[in-house]
């Protein structure tokens, strides 16, 4: 984590253990964005995201009474991504003037995220951001754990009961669906406590 309080700028970075695309799918995609951004501690309900420039970016969100809206000023897939950023709430206004300069480089066997937020009107503000964009972020890494275990699971499952059919083709049908249940038990996605301005302002 970086703040430029010099600038009103606020800088933050994280390392993920998935592939570029992967990173780039989660942080663009509607159905993705739903299960682990939570901002203002509320369900997304409705994404429009179109990639290109110019496009429009809008998140509309459960019962905070919220929507944010941008436009793309550059996209350059799996690379970056630069937009405005306004948190429109009906109660209390709007928070304008600020631009995401989000960016998507592989690391190792892994990838990274940096986030760049301009536009503060001064460095007192930075703060209440920041604490938003660590929680979007562990929200974010905890998503992507979950989805690798649920998806390393399925596939050992799967070769798992392939095994079972061909070699134990005598072996109770009970006893192997027992197996089967017991290697269910992974678990998925739990989301984490809520927290007000989740994934920055």
């Amino acid at each position: 984590m970086e703040m430029d309080q010099n600038n009103n700028v606020l800088e933050i970075e994280r390392d993920f253990d998935v592939d570029v695309a992967t990173l780039f799918a989660a942080w663009t995609e509607a159905e993705q964005l739903k299960k682990w951004w939570k901002p203002m501690g509320e369900t997304i309900t409705d994404v429009k995201n179109e990639l290109r420039e110019g496009g429009a970016v809008e998140y509309y969100v459960g019962d905070a009474d919220l929507e944010i809206t941008g436009t793309y000023s550059e996209v350059v897939p799996g690379e970056k991504l630069v937009y405005t950023w306004v948190w429109n709430m009906n109660d209390e206004g709007s928070e304008s003037g600020y631009t995401l300069h989000i960016t998507f480089t592989s690391e190792g066997e892994g990838s990274r995220l940096r986030v760049v937020q301009e536009g503060f009107s001064g460095p007192e503000f930075l703060s209440p951001h920041q604490e938003g964009w660590e929680k979007g972020l562990n929200d974010l890494t905890s998503y992507l754990s979950s989805n690798g275990d649920n998806t390393d699971s399925a596939t050992s499952q799967e070769a798992e009961s392939e095994t079972h059919t061909s070699e134990n083709t005598n072996q109770p049908e009970n006893a192997h669906q027992s197996e089967a249940e017991a290697a269910d038990q992974s678990g998925g996605y739990d989301g984490l406590p809520e927290q007000a301005k989740v994934g920055g302002g």
